[in-house]
């Protein structure tokens, strides 16, 4: 499924009407850097990095990885769409030392994104992961997106997400959103997030996102 305006109106595949350009300003999120004391614990995630391995970060992750692009605030952002949402850190986790807590501001629907200024070429990544958890009803229909000029959204539901308050592990394909329109040699947003309505101060906690060549 596909979204112009990058989550804010819902259209057919085929249709990719000119979204305009949007407008971000003040909207950026500045992603502490975990740091903790020596004897904090790295949680290695569900699937630890192996030496060797092709696998590339782009915010949201802290575990090993052969390559990464990481939030700068000057040429790539964390974008928080239309004051919908709050992030904050978390001990909470399932890699390295923190997860990202997502606070529900309580409107009709929630969304927030990494964003290029310069549209990246993905085409020899085949996987997006993600770790989810959440039991709070303003996340019980989640999508995970990928953006070039519109948004191709997944709902994360058909790759294992589950509204029970566990973890989940998602690996999505990403011949998936090309399905659905992505050009991936023009990649603009490599992770969208997105939820329904919900209650203010419903929480999901978001963590482990990178991209694996298998």
């Amino acid at each position: 499924m596909r979204r112009a305006g990058f989550a804010v109106l819902m259209l057919l595949a085929g249709c990719r009407p000119d979204p305009g350009v949007p407008d971000y300003t003040d909207q950026g999120y500045n992603r502490p850097d975990a740091g903790g004391e020596p004897n904090d614990e790295v949680l290695p995630g569900p699937y630890p990095y192996v030496e060797g391995q092709r696998r590339l970060g782009v915010g949201f992750y802290e575990g090993g990885r052969s390559q990464d692009i990481p939030v700068d605030n000057t040429t790539v952002h964390i974008y928080l769409y239309e004051g919908t949402l709050s992030l904050e850190p978390s001990t909470t986790r399932i890699e390295g030392r923190q997860s990202d807590l997502v606070v529900h501001a309580g409107k009709t629907w929630l969304g927030f994104g990494v964003h290029w200024n310069t549209p990246r070429n993905l085409d020899g990544w085949t996987t997006l992961h993600v770790s989810l958890n959440s039991a709070d009803p303003g996340f019980a229909n989640v999508s995970i997106g990928m953006n070039d000029d519109q948004s191709v959204q997944l709902p994360a539901s058909q790759y294992g997400y589950t509204n029970d308050g566990q973890w989940h592990h998602l690996a999505i394909p990403l011949a998936d959103f090309v399905a659905g329109g992505l050009q991936l040699n023009a990649v603009q947003a490599p992770f969208v997030f997105i939820a329904g309505a919900g209650p203010a101060a419903d929480t999901l906690l978001l963590d482990n996102v990178y991209f694996t060549a298998d």
